[in-house]
């Protein structure tokens, strides 16, 4: 009873860390999802600028901020989630080193975890190269639709 015991004590910091990671998880989806809601009315408000006969410049530097702070906004929520990646990465990698010090050994998923994101073992202050051209295509269509030439055929 004692050997079970202790097992389920060292096991406890593998159960905690991925149980706060996976709450991490929930909110980032959350915010992902605000994100792309907000991308979308950027969209829908560089458009409306755009269609709009009585948009002056005022409206139009005010729409065009808008979208960058859209922008910006995704760009620090989703470099948060390579963190929340990053900080269970290293974690891991302390209960893994910590259990091998106490003749112990973490499961599976801890090693499946580790090895998936070896990638991403030191903190990014990016979104990593897909978000990144992402977000400067989604700023190109943003800044383009307020302050392009207009088609009027």
């Amino acid at each position: 009873m004692e050997e079970m015991n202790q097992l389920f004590q060292a096991a406890q910091p593998e159960i905690a860390t991925f149980t706060i990671y996976q709450m991490g998880r929930a909110a980032n989806a959350l915010v992902f999802i605000g994100s792309i809601l907000a991308i979308w009315l950027s969209f829908r408000m560089a458009l409306q600028v755009r269609d709009r006969a009585d948009s002056n410049v005022g409206t139009k530097i005010l729409s065009s901020l808008f979208g960058i702070l859209v922008v910006y906004g995704t760009y620090i929520a989703w470099t948060i989630n390579q963190g929340l990646i990053t900080g269970t990465y290293q974690t891991l990698e302390l209960v893994k080193e910590n259990l091998e010090n106490a003749g112990m050994e973490v499961g599976p998923a801890t090693l499946g975890f580790l090895d998936y994101y070896s990638n991403l073992s030191e903190p990014m202050a990016y979104p990593g190269i897909a978000g990144s051209i992402f977000l400067l295509v989604v700023l190109v269509i943003i800044l383009g639709s307020i302050w392009g030439p207009k088609n009027n055929s």
